[in-house]
């Protein structure tokens, strides 16, 4: 979220879950950690048998506790009534046995909200129709940003799928490509196109471009220098080779937070007031859409250069709070190579609910919405 947004009650809940998403969920339970009055871990996992219901209840506990949530709200989304009682119900019991407070639950069907522990007017056995998104305030936060919901879960893993006419020419690239010298050259030349800040850096890369970027993450050490340079949040400058952070300084732009250094640099911005905010937040949703056309544009055919392509861009995914991305992401790179290693720590992170630190525009870490996906 950019600023704070003051929620009414479940319908404006229910309401802004898939904004903040990112898609429509269905046959899934959405638990929603709150530390006080500030939202914290948002968390979304798939309708599980019921045999499997303890096991669940049980491997989201932890991460609601390392949040330090003081109390939660619980969402479930099912196509036939009554499939999200059982984890909802057994939610409950698990929450209150560790003295964390059920502010509400709430289930959505048909364009309705149900609830299965309330029996007061407010929640009758029919249900409440849900509010028009237009009418919830917390949406227009969305809105104003360009921001919508995706239809389904599959249409978030076609945010990092190959597309055939990006990725044309792009294999024969690669192959061409590596094996030429001075790859962490070219990966810096490579990557300084990708992400100019002009027109340049918003057109589809050229196959070349694409084939040197990605061949560049084969250097471990340039590869994690690139991370830090994107959310400077995850690695301190000093753990980076500085031969690395002087190629970074020398090729990349610095608009979006980007940047080694935690403090004003030329062409950062620096979030002040509401409208420099939501400037910053614009200019870090570009550099995702950016990092996702580039994992659209390399194919399973490079499957190293893919999956480091999307490890990448799920660091950024994951700093930003964009859960369901990051999974898809993450969940692509470990299918074409199984052993990337820093895909599987972002796994582990992902799975544990461990959120990295976001990027501010001064570089540094703050208190933030994260989300499992």
């Amino acid at each position: 979220m950019t600023a704070d947004i003051t929620l009414r009650g479940p319908d404006d809940v229910v309401a802004i879950l898939p904004y903040q998403l990112g898609y429509h969920p269905r046959d899934s339970a959405v638990v929603i950690s709150l530390r006080r009055k500030r939202v914290g871990l948002v968390a979304r996992i798939d309708l599980p048998a019921d045999e499997h219901v303890a096991e669940v209840v049980t491997s989201l506990m932890g991460p609601l506790v390392r949040d330090g949530a003081t109390s939660v709200i619980l969402v479930g989304y099912e196509d036939e009534p009554d499939t999200s009682q059982p984890l909802l119900l057994g939610l409950v019991e698990r929450l209150e046995r560790a003295d964390i407070d059920v502010v509400d639950v709430a289930v959505v069907r048909d364009g309705r909200r149900y609830s299965p522990i309330c029996s007061e007017p407010c929640c009758p056995p029919e249900g409440v129709p849900l509010p028009d998104p237009a009418d919830v305030p917390g949406v227009a936060e969305y809105v104003g940003l360009g921001r919508s919901p995706l239809r389904s879960r599959g249409d978030v893993e076609g945010l990092v799928a190959p597309e055939p006419w990006r990725c044309l020419g792009v294999q024969r690239a690669v192959e061409s490509r590596a094996r030429m010298p001075r790859a962490r050259r070219r990966s810096s030349a490579a990557w300084g196109a990708l992400l100019d800040p002009g027109d340049r850096g918003r057109r589809p890369p050229d196959r070349r471009v694409v084939a040197d970027g990605a061949l560049g993450l084969a250097d471990i050490a340039w590869r994690d220098g690139l991370i830090a340079w994107l959310v400077p949040s995850v690695l301190p400058t000093g753990s980076i080779d500085p031969r690395v952070t002087a190629s970074l300084r020398a090729a990349l732009p610095t608009w979006g937070g980007m940047g080694a250094d935690p403090v004003d640099g030329p062409g950062q911005r620096v979030p002040a007031g509401r409208r420099d905010r939501d400037a910053f937040t614009v200019e870090r949703d570009d550099l995702l859409h950016r990092l996702l056309a580039l994992c659209r544009s390399v194919p399973d055919e490079c499957p190293h250069e893919a999956a480091a392509v999307c490890t990448v861009a799920a660091h950024v995914a994951w700093v930003g709070g964009d859960g369901a991305i990051t999974r898809a992401a993450v969940e692509r790179a470990l299918r074409l190579v199984p052993d990337y290693r820093l895909a599987q720590l972002l796994e582990h992170l992902v799975e544990k609910g461990l959120r990295l630190p976001p990027v501010t525009g001064r570089g540094r870490a703050t208190g933030s919405l994260g989300q499992v996906g």
